[in-house]
Order: C-alpha cells, then sequence, then structure tokens
C-alpha cells in the first residue's frame, strides 16, 4: 500500500478519535467509566498521530536530515501511547464490570503495575533494539518484543473480555448486555492487529480496528445516557416502560415489579434543601444497586418518578422478599455511616405478573400494593 494512502487513512482515523475526545470531554457525565474512557481515546488520538507523523518521515514525504532519529522517537511513542491506551480500556472495562461497587482510588491503584510492564521493552529498546529497528535505509522491522508485548497486551484485554461477556449475561437490560459485548470484541482488535502484523506494514488494520471499535463503545454509552436519569444514574421512566413490555413477551421465570418510594421526602426537601434531597434520592439508587449486584442475574433498576423507584425482577418470589430485606438493610446501612440528620427509610411494594397484565397493570399493582404497605406503617407510626 501506497504511503500517501497508509497516511490518509491514519489522519481519518485520528480525526475521528479526535472528535470522539471532544464530544466525550464536553459531555455531562463525569463517571470513573467515563474518565478511563476519555484516557483511552486521548491514548490512541496520540498514538495515531505518532504513526501519522512517522510514515511522513520514514517515508520520505516530508524530507529532513533527521529523519531516522524522528522516525525513532515517532514509533517509541506509538507503542507507548498504544499500550497505556489498551491499559485505560482495561480500566474502563473494570469499572463496568464493577459499576455501583467501586472506589475510584482503588482502581487506579490496581493498574499502575499493568502500566509499567509495557513500558519495560519501549525502554529496553533505546540500547538493545529488541522492540523495533530502524536502518540506515529508514527500513522499521519489528524485532522479538514486539511479539511479547502484544501477547501481554492482548492477554490483558482477552481476561477482561471474558469478565464483560461473562457479566453481560447477568445484565437484565438489553441495552446494558450490548454495551458490555461490544466493549468486549476491543480485545479481537488486538488479536487481529498482532495477527496482521506478520503480514508486514503494508495492512494499517490496526487503527481501523480500534476506531471501528471505539465509535461503537461511544454509540453504546451515548445510548446508555439517553435512557438514564441523570441524577441517579439508573434507567429513566421511559427506559422502564420499553423494558417492561419487552419482557412482558420474553420472560423466562416469573416477573416481579417493586415499587420504592422514599419515606417522608418533602419534609427532607422542605427542612433540609433541593441539594440535600437530592443527596437522599443518590444514597437510594446507590442502594438499590449494591442490592440488586448481589444476585445472580441483576434485576432493572429505573427511577420513576420524584421520589420513587421501580425494580424489575424476574426470578421467584423468595429472591423478591429476599431482595426488599437487602435493600432495607443497605439503606440502614448507609444510614449509619452518613448519620445524616434525618433518617431515610423507605416503603415497597411487590407486585407478581398475571396473565393478560400489560406493564401500566403492573406497575398498578405495585403501587397498590406500596400505598397498603405505608398505609400500616403510618397506623404504626400513630399508635407508637
Amino acid at each position: 500500500m501506497e504511503a500517501s494512502l497508509r497516511a490518509e487513512i491514519y489522519l481519518i482515523c485520528m480525526i475521528i478519535v479526535g472528535l470522539l475526545v471532544h464530544w466525550s470531554i464536553r459531555s455531562e457525565s463525569k463517571s470513573a467509566s467515563d474518565q478511563w474512557l476519555i484516557r483511552c481515546y486521548g491514548g490512541f488520538f496520540v498514538t495515531f498521530t505518532a504513526n501519522f507523523l512517522f510514515i511522513l518521515f520514514n517515508r520520505g514525504i516530508l524530507q529532513t536530515p533527521w529523519a531516522k532519529q524522528i522516525s525513532y522517537v515517532l514509533k517509541s511513542l506509538f507503542f507507548m501511547f498504544f499500550s497505556m491506551s489498551v491499559i485505560a480500556w482495561c480500566g474502563y472495562a473494570e469499572t463496568e464490570i464493577r459499576r455501583g461497587d467501586l472506589v475510584r482510588k482503588k482502581v487506579h491503584l490496581m493498574f499502575i503495575i499493568p502500566s509499567i510492564i509495557p513500558m519495560i521493552p519501549i525502554a529496553l529498546n533505546l540500547w538493545n533494539r529488541m522492540l523495533f529497528s530502524i536502518d540506515e535505509s529508514l527500513e522499521y522491522k519489528r524485532e522479538i518484543l514486539y511479539h511479547f508485548l502484544m501477547l501481554y497486551l492482548f492477554a490483558c484485554t482477552a481476561y477482561f473480555a471474558v469478565r464483560l461477556f461473562t457479566r453481560s449475561f447477568r445484565e437484565f437490560g438489553p441495552n446494558r448486555k450490548k454495551h458490555l459485548q461490544v466493549t468486549a470484541s476491543f480485545s479481537l482488535c488486538i488479536l487481529l492487529a498482532w495477527l496482521f502484523s506478520f503480514m508486514g506494514e503494508s495492512v494499517p488494520v490496526i487503527c481501523v480496528c480500534v476506531t471501528v471499535n471505539l465509535l461503537c463503545v461511544y454509540n453504546c454509552t451515548n445510548r446508555q445516557q439517553i435512557s438514564m436519569d441523570k441524577l441517579t444514574q439508573v434507567n429513566n421512566r421511559q427506559n422502564l416502560i420499553g423494558f417492561i413490555n419487552y419482557k412482558l413477551i420474553n420472560h423466562e421465570s416469573r416477573l416481579y415489579v417493586l415499587m420504592i418510594d422514599v419515606d417522608y421526602f418533602k419534609p427532607i426537601n422542605d427542612t433540609y434543601g433541593h441539594l440535600e434531597g437530592d443527596h437522599a434520592l443518590v444514597r437510594v439508587a446507590n442502594a438499590l444497586k449494591r442490592a440488586c449486584n448481589s444476585f445472580k442475574r441483576r434485576p432493572f433498576i429505573a427511577r420513576y418518578g420524584g421520589d420513587e423507584f421501580i425494580i424489575v425482577l424476574e426470578g421467584t418470589q423468595e429472591e423478591a422478599e429476599q431482595l426488599c430485606n437487602c435493600i432495607h438493610a443497605i439503606i440502614q446501612e448507609s444510614q449509619e455511616e452518613e448519620k445524616s440528620p434525618y433518617e431515610l427509610t423507605v416503603s415497597i411494594g411487590v407486585a407478581g405478573y398475571r396473565n393478560g397484565m400489560q406493564s401500566k397493570d403492573l406497575i398498578a399493582a405495585a403501587d397498590e400494593e406500596l400505598y397498603k404497605v405505608k398505609q400500616t406503617r403510618d397506623k404504626r407510626a400513630r399508635n407508637a
């Protein structure tokens, strides 16, 4: 393939990934997953830029007496940022796998050593030229440590890809399931890049495969954000209705809907302000995520409106009761940790699917059960 054509391919990939960086930075979402993804996008932008400039100098498109030295530096930058970008993808994968119960600092510590390992052959190449070499005629050649580096990076991504696929089968929502599976396919890009490298420099597979995969991940991430409630980062009402309608047709076990209402939420808002009210809703949402994470097949969580949440569970009545108890326990634990000036509790109404029910019927049944629970709660409070 002609050098100018390869340079054009890298330039197109640079522009696409550069746009992904720009759009991601401007996004309102600043979660741990988003931060890792921005690092991944940014690293690949530098990677493709380094390879683009390498072609210009190495193939004589840009003439300079220091072409060999510049080519060497650019190729070193390529390997450095390529490795860092792959590790950033692993960080993104980890935050997606353990979503909702992850300490950000802990994730950064996890990837210190994995980030250092690929830097070793890059640094050693300054002396032994065992990663790559460039001779006096500017011919670039991959050496034995290149295959060690690619094997290491593929092993890292394959490990997380397997975990992503495994996690996807535990997800209840189709959008989330697809997102995890698309993200996992990144490992195939590394494998293809390694295999095609045996054909030489003629086929720039790595930039094309990575760019296509990053576009797919960005698209899936956007679809997820559109279907999410911005405050609590659980599914919104519109996505909930669509999901219940889908599950009414495709469920395997019995469907249960849990209608969850924050007790005495208006006094919290009126007494401590709307910011504290928002914080209370986020605490409840986080408690619901933690409770659902303990299930082999993760239930679907959504904010129904105001201080009401809905969980859709496919399972048994015993599991529905277990989930209710777990939610109460986690919120109580959160109350002890936060030491907030108000008591945060929830009431839960549970309804099971019966033949002929539509989504509105199932939600109405759960709401009716919630009303009974709140009546019992208020009666106890009056008698106390």
